[in-house]
């Protein structure tokens, strides 16, 4: 039987998954791993834990079909974008890895818009934030001056263990530009822009369309692995486009909203249409792009609710071979629409869309003595609902048609958060039923060698949605009137996140 493979580096933890060409499961594996937060607004993760995590899901999928890798067609490694992994001169990593989600560099944004701001945005299509990693040199720069002279090369996390797993030293279209250094209308690296932290190009991998084979496993990772020598394996994309892609999302108007580590609302659209309040990429479907409002903490935030408030029912479900995830949902389904009136912000590591501010900060509005941990985790569900909904109302910049919409990521295994989702939109949501970025990927290797004509193929024949929910109008009025409050509130805190920044850091 012919297989497909695809591994994908997300913020939590890495999840590989084998499938055939019907878009059947035939193996999975997932490896967690940490993130440091040293400071607040700060993190960063050691490139060193995902190369043993790739070769820990590897061999476990290996070890769950009977005849290992045999059928294996090709491989695809995927992750988040805009984490630069720097290499010096002998390929050694220089320090951890500043993460995608990670704040330190608001004063070298808010430069960089202040001197380039207009030129940026004309060659990246995008305003600095603290998410890409232009700003996030240019910190490196000017506060590990001896660690930025040391750059020999420059890589992104999927490149990085791809690299590890064939030799080659490349990107894709997609990661070059989450970097803020391409030109992507040019199809190169910008050095007007590099040019203003003093990067030289040199360092930069060559860049390659998402799908094409760029390199074959080497023979030291099949015999550490068991992979097949000599396996193809192509340039891959970021999880959020292999993410898109595995929802089924491959014509321009449909909308993906996805609830993981982060959460996003995207758009796929025909071309590059850059806003002050989103993101453009080239999308891992050939000939469209996709517009990107985010929020930075989603099941991130659920995930720091388990571990601050649920220690106890955690280490007690583990014994038990339970998942707390699903007592914290049961809580929250036993408390009412609205939590009683408690409003949460999700705004822990700061946020992207609509605010733009490294500095915001997640309040929980509203508290009283009525409130339990039911209330709260509802809450938390529910704030993550509204700041998606916030990032929704960007997108009517873009289109008034709202009817295609797929939900994803690890939080849309909750029912009870998907219909929140829904009913706080008020739109009728679909989820497909193998929505991850490893299963994406994996399609996105079997076009790349042939296994499919094209993209729509792959989607066509292995893509399927397993449920819809659809929204109650009562539920969502009540929700009008809470994301008013929630807005207003969320307002008038700009001065408070500042000064509370200003004590955090002293």
């Amino acid at each position: 039987m012919e297989k497909l493979f695809g591994v994908d580096f997300g913020t939590g933890g890495c999840k590989a998954m084998v499938i055939d060409l019907d878009g059947n499961i035939c193996a999975s594996a997932f490896e967690e791993y940490p993130s440091q937060h040293l400071k607040p607004g700060w993190s960063e993760q050691e490139p060193a834990m995902w190369l043993d995590a790739f070769v820990k899901t590897v061999r476990s999928c290996g070890e769950q079909m009977k005849d290992g890798f045999g059928g294996v067609l090709a491989l695809a490694v995927t992750a988040s974008t805009h984490n630069a992994v720097l290499l010096d001169k002998d390929s050694r990593v220089i320090r951890p890895c500043i993460m995608w989600n990670d704040q330190r560099s608001g004063d070298q944004c808010r430069r960089l818009n202040e001197n380039y701001g207009d030129d940026i945005f004309r060659i990246g299509m995008q305003m600095p934030t603290p998410t890409w990693t232009l700003p996030q040199l240019m910190w490196l720069k000017e506060h590990e001056p001896e660690n930025y002279a040391k750059i020999d090369r420059l890589m992104f996390t999927k490149d990085y263990i791809r690299s590890y797993i064939t030799g080659d030293f490349c990107t894709d279209v997609v990661d070059a530009q989450g970097s803020l250094l391409f030109d992507a209308r040019k199809n190169c690296w910008s050095p007007e822009i590099c040019r203003m932290i003093d990067l030289p190009l040199a360092v930069l991998p060559d860049v390659r369309r998402s799908k094409e084979v760029v390199g074959r496993v080497r023979a030291e990772i099949a015999a550490l692995t068991g992979l097949p020598e000599g396996l193809p394996v192509i340039a891959g994309c970021s999880d959020t486009a292999a993410e898109d892609f595995s929802a089924g999302a491959v014509t321009a108007g449909q909308i993906v909203v996805k609830l993981a580590t982060a959460g996003n609302v995207n758009l796929i659209t025909d071309k590059a249409v850059p806003h002050e309040k989103s993101f453009t990429y080239p999308y891992s479907v050939e000939g469209k792009w996709y517009t990107v409002t985010a929020t930075n903490s989603c099941a991130s935030a659920y995930r720091w609710m388990r571990d601050a408030l649920y220690p106890a029912e955690k280490e007690l479900c583990e014994r038990e071979g339970r998942d707390v995830y699903l007592l914290m949902d049961e809580q929250a389904a036993g408390a009412e629409l609205g939590a009683r009136g408690l409003i949460f912000h999700p705004y822990l590591l700061g946020e992207r869309c609509p605010y733009f501010n490294p500095n915001a900060r997640g309040d929980f509005f509203g508290v009283s003595m009525v409130h339990n941990k039911g209330h709260f985790a509802r809450a938390l569900l529910e704030g993550v609902a509204f700041s998606l909904y916030d990032c929704l109302q960007v997108l009517k910049d873009f289109t008034d048609k709202m009817e295609d919409i797929v939900v994803i990521g690890g939080g849309a295994k909750s029912p009870l958060w998907s219909q929140i989702v829904c009913d706080v939109f008020g739109l009728e949501v679909k989820q497909p039923a193998n929505a991850e970025s490893s299963f994406g990927g994996a399609l996105l290797a079997g076009v790349g060698v042939g296994a499919f004509a094209n993209e729509l193929e792959a989607a066509g024949r292995c893509i399927r949605m397993k449920r819809t929910y659809k929204p109650d109008p009562g539920n969502h009025a009540k929700y009008d009137q809470l994301f008013a409050i929630y807005k207003e509130v969320a307002q008038t805190m700009p001065p408070v996140w500042e000064k509370l920044a200003q004590i955090a850091n002293d």
